[in-house]
């Protein structure tokens, strides 16, 4: 979009889908995030996030304060919803939303005294169309929040017009605000047309699955706890309204947990404001202010610490090479292996096309909406073990390298039932009579058509026996012939050449030395 001045109306990214249409709702965060990328590099996106989680955490504090809690009690309060929202952090469009919606949020509910405060929530919320189509969800939470005034007026009965007029007039402007974009209200689409897919079983995405209480128990100890508080202290039913209405989301879908925490103190602080323990001081000397704010702040840095552990030990601003195939790419290159086309797993096809300049398109990224049909394809060769036509799918969009990421084994039987244990995914549907691995590390697995390279190649860099997804069959194999040992330690060893600092290759290295028995 940089390089045409442009924004997208059809894929170029991937050869499986291109020239396919495509609303690209996220444009504005992709121009922001290339055009950061090209003046600073991977740095200036660590910083972007550091930025927006800064500006987030003043948002929220302010929204405690104003809620009237003592300010490190409200500093407490934002700290723990940023911190429980902290794996949604990724530099995706996500985080736009993360920021703006409980910003939407907060112009309508703090809104009575201001004379133009509709203008600012347009403002936002058609930024946040242009950002991330997930900005969707403030209007109709705008409107749950206004039912909930509207309720409490009647139970109350004592209507407010004024603030029943502007209320009204929010809603419809938070409705109406979201169109402006360059693809007009078919933004409104978007959502429901990916809701739709991902009901389909051939577009498996964890991000849209329901979190257990195993996969996501912050999220169920705060929602006990944000019921307890407002038992306690609200009888607004804006408050209770809204924490349904986000937690109804998170249950839905996991992708929706940071919705949740963003929005929590906007509720919950009102509620809390009302203890004496928690609210603001009414004068300077009180006798609880000094151990109180001691208390919180420690909590506060405690808090930090946590959040700031990283799940490797090596630190750093740029791309983790244990999560993307840095080292797999740089093994592709050095053996000229791209000069065709390459097929990628899902997850390292957005990564792929930012490292090819002019653009590499990908055999697949996890645009569910553009990939549909070549999903669904892959799903019934899979769910039918077809064989034949993985491979003709293969030779139609001339694959000859493949770099695939890890799956769980796959458990194999005979067509009469007979179980044969687990097999790697690698060695089922790359079979080695036509692929060989060529090269493996903690992320990723690169195999080559066996017709594609020249024979000294794969003399010196196949791995013949040594498959790091298969590792079952390879133990039993081992267990059966002792005299594939020695072939076997000599191929980990290049494995460890290749990369000292694999796990993987680590792990097996001990395995061998404990004789077979962990």
């Amino acid at each position: 979009m940089l390089a045409e001045g442009a924004i997208l109306d059809h894929d170029v990214l991937s050869f499986t889908a291109d020239g396919t249409e495509w609303i690209d709702h996220e444009w504005l965060f992709q121009v922001l995030v290339a055009t950061l990328f090209n003046l600073g590099g991977a740095p200036l996106l660590v910083l972007l996030r550091m930025l927006v989680i800064a500006a987030l955490m003043v948002l929220l504090f302010h929204i405690g304060s104003r809620s009237g809690l003592d300010p490190p009690v409200a500093l407490l309060l934002a700290s723990l919803c940023v911190l429980a929202a902290r794996p949604r952090f990724f530099v995706r469009p996500e985080l736009a939303t993360l920021l703006l919606l409980p910003l939407a949020m907060w112009l309508f509910a703090d809104r009575r005294g201001r004379r133009w405060w509709p203008l600012p929530l347009v403002l936002i919320i058609a930024l946040g169309a242009n950002l991330h189509g997930a900005i969707l969800v403030a209007p109709i939470l705008i409107a749950v929040w206004f039912a909930g005034e509207i309720l409490d007026q009647l139970l109350q009965r004592r209507p407010d017009r004024p603030a029943l007029v502007s209320g009204g007039t929010g809603v419809v402007a938070a409705f109406v605000a979201p169109i402006l974009n360059p693809h007009g209200p078919s933004i409104w689409t978007v959502p429901f047309t990916l809701a739709e897919l991902v009901r389909l079983p051939h577009i498996p995405n964890p991000e849209w699955l329901s979190p257990t209480p195993a996969e996501a128990p912050a999220l169920y100890i705060g929602m006990a706890l944000a019921v307890g508080i407002l038992l306690v202290g609200s009888r607004a039913p804006q408050h209770w309204l809204s924490v349904g209405a986000t937690a109804s989301l998170a249950l839905k879908h996991i992708r929706n947990i940071g919705v949740f925490f963003v929005l929590l103190p906007q509720s919950v602080a009102p509620a809390l404001a009302r203890w004496p323990l928690f609210s603001r001081s009414k004068t300077d000397d009180d006798p609880r202010s000094r151990p109180r704010t001691v208390i919180c702040l420690a909590l506060v840095a405690l808090l930090g610490i946590t959040a700031a552990v990283r799940p490797w030990p090596i630190s750093g601003f740029g791309f983790a090479d244990r999560w993307y195939p840095d080292r797999a790419w740089k093994f592709l290159n050095d053996h000229n292996l791209l000069e065709g086309r390459l097929y990628n797993d899902v997850r390292f096809g957005g990564w792929l096309t930012l490292q090819d300049q002019p653009l590499r398109q990908v055999f697949i990224d996890d645009r569910n909406e553009i990939h549909e049909g070549l999903l669904e394809e892959i799903w019934r060769i899979f769910s039918n073990s077809d064989v034949k036509a993985w491979e003709d799918l293969l030779a139609r969009w001339e694959i000859d390298t493949v770099l695939l990421r890890y799956h769980e084994p796959i458990s194999v039987s005979t067509p009469d039932g007979k179980a044969l244990g687990r097999r790697g995914f690698s060695t089922l549907w790359f079979p080695e009579q036509r692929w060989a691995t060529v090269y493996w590390d903690d992320v990723a697995i690169v195999l080559v058509r066996r017709s594609s390279v020249r024979a000294s190649f794969l003399a010196a860099r196949e791995y013949r026996h040594l498959h790091p997804d298969d590792l079952e069959h390879l133990t039993t194999s081992l267990r059966e012939d002792p005299a594939l040992r020695d072939a076997v330690a000599f191929e980990l060893n290049r494995a460890l050449a290749d990369d000292p600092e694999c796990l993987r290759a680590r792990r097996l290295a001990e395995f061998f030395q404990s004789g077979f028995t962990n």
